[in-house]
């Protein structure tokens, strides 16, 4: 029977397959950085796996940790979920199987730090698990299978990582197949582009350019990972977490981010680009997350203008 060890920093993405090693009686153990450990510890915990299995490490002590972690429980593959760094290359040949990544997002196209936030920023409509041979380049080792999902239409970055760690799970058979294979199809990883995670920049709206579609897909992308997209009425910043396309058939074009409804049941409607227009439904102020309807009666009124 197989031996696996995991690595993992999320709970949302990580666990459904770590539990599902679990239940499969392979997994030897999980290894978690310590900085996450009070948040995943004890949620690997109430899988049923044993702390004594359960190891932490920190950046500066990683070759020596995983190293030793490796050495303990022989492990015949290595399988990686979301780590958040770059493994050592003097690691990637000690399990038999070598290191395996579970990157949440299509290969070759999104590589990099956060594929689920570029994905729904740019409209895809499938993300889905590209599983590949580790090697000293990030996302560059030869992929061992791609299976999309579909992004269903509104959802919110959490709800499409919450989608992707059950497919984990439900793609592992499919996983063991393929390592067992000596003659396995290797499918090319070339091309794409290295995508980092956003920068404040590429979380802000920009009223001028962005079409009413893109600004709901940058707000749904950054909920709640980055806290909602970004915008400032009144010299405040303003973090959008839930918009709605409106129907306003207004015969005039107003101003990009001005305010041109408000009322107590609609709360605010926004004017965009095109003619078009979003509802607010959730925001985040210093105040707290609020509702549209709430900013009406906070005595947000038409004219008003987010920039």
């Amino acid at each position: 029977m197989m031996r696996i060890l995991a690595l993992c920093n999320s709970d949302w993405l990580a666990l459904p397959a770590i539990n599902q090693l679990h239940q499969q009686g392979v997994l030897a153990g999980v290894l978690i950085p310590a900085k996450s450990a009070g948040v995943l510890l004890p949620s690997i915990k109430k899988l049923g796996i044993s702390e004594q299995v359960i190891f932490k490490t920190d950046k500066k002590d990683l070759e020596q940790k995983l190293g030793s972690v490796i050495q303990t429980l022989t492990p015949d593959v290595v399988m990686v979920f979301t780590f958040p760094w770059k493994i050592p290359a003097t690691l990637l040949n000690l399990p038999e199987k070598g290191f395996i990544n579970f990157h949440f997002g299509l290969l070759p196209a999104y590589k990099g730090t956060d594929p689920v936030f570029w994905q729904l920023k740019n409209g895809e409509t499938n993300g889905g698990i590209s599983v590949h041979v580790m090697t000293d380049e990030v996302d560059e080792g030869p992929l061992l299978m791609v299976q999309p999902m579909p992004v269903i239409p509104g959802e919110t970055y959490g709800i499409h990582c919450q989608r992707l760690g059950i497919l984990a799970g439900q793609v592992m058979e499919k996983v063991f197949n393929v390592l067992n294979n000596p003659e396995r199809t290797i499918i090319n990883n070339q091309g794409g582009e290295f995508l980092r995670s956003p920068a404040i920049a590429e979380l802000t709206i920009n009223w001028q350019t962005q079409t009413a579609d893109e600004i709901e897909r940058l707000v749904n992308a950054a909920n709640p990972k980055y806290g909602g997209a970004i915008t400032t009425i009144r010299q405040t910043q303003v973090q959008i977490l839930e918009v709605a396309m409106a129907d306003l058939n207004s015969p005039v074009q107003n101003a990009p981010g001005t305010i041109v409804y408000a009322d107590a049941v609609y709360g605010l409607i926004v004017a965009c680009i095109n003619n078009q227009h979003l509802q607010l439904r959730i925001v985040n102020l210093p105040e707290g997350y609020i509702s549209g309807i709430k900013l009406f009666n906070m005595g947000f009124k038409p004219g008003e203008i987010f920039n």
